[in-house]
């Protein structure tokens, strides 16, 4: 082999391997939105379920402080609306797209994917709490 040949061998290596890489950086990215997708997901699930308790508990006059329901009902709709229109925005086809492009989107997917996972969070917790106190 040449110098020439090992050289052009060389730059290939380093391309091929640098390819690989970035495929693995957008996998890896895309993985971290999915898992707290996935963990909203279950939050988005409990606020639900609480929801309907909570509107129950309402319903049948065992909650009478109205303000703090309504309050904790309108956090559980905002954070569950919000959840829905993410999962409706998010588009997992890169096509044409290049490797800055693909990790700037999903940096921002997870930026905002956590965000609504906060939100599911705080609802959640909110509504245990006066669940919690109602169910004594």
């Amino acid at each position: 082999m040449t110098i020439k040949t090992l050289a052009v061998l060389a730059v290939s290596i380093i391309t091929l391997n640098a390819c690989t890489d970035t495929k693995k950086q957008e996998k890896d990215a895309l993985n971290e939105v999915i898992k707290i997708h996935d963990e909203a997901m279950a939050k988005d699930e409990q606020a639900v379920k609480n929801k309907m308790l909570i509107d129950s508990l309402v319903k049948d006059k065992i909650i009478t402080d109205t303000v703090q329901s309504s309050a904790t009902l309108k956090a559980i709709n905002e954070a569950d609306q919000g959840m829905e229109k993410w999962m409706h925005q998010f588009n997992a086809d890169y096509t044409g797209k290049s490797h800055e492009q693909i990790m700037q989107y999903l940096n921002k997917q997870k930026k905002e994917v956590n965000q609504m996972n906060q939100r599911l969070t705080e609802a959640v917790n909110q509504s245990n709490q006066i669940i919690t106190n109602y169910k004594k």
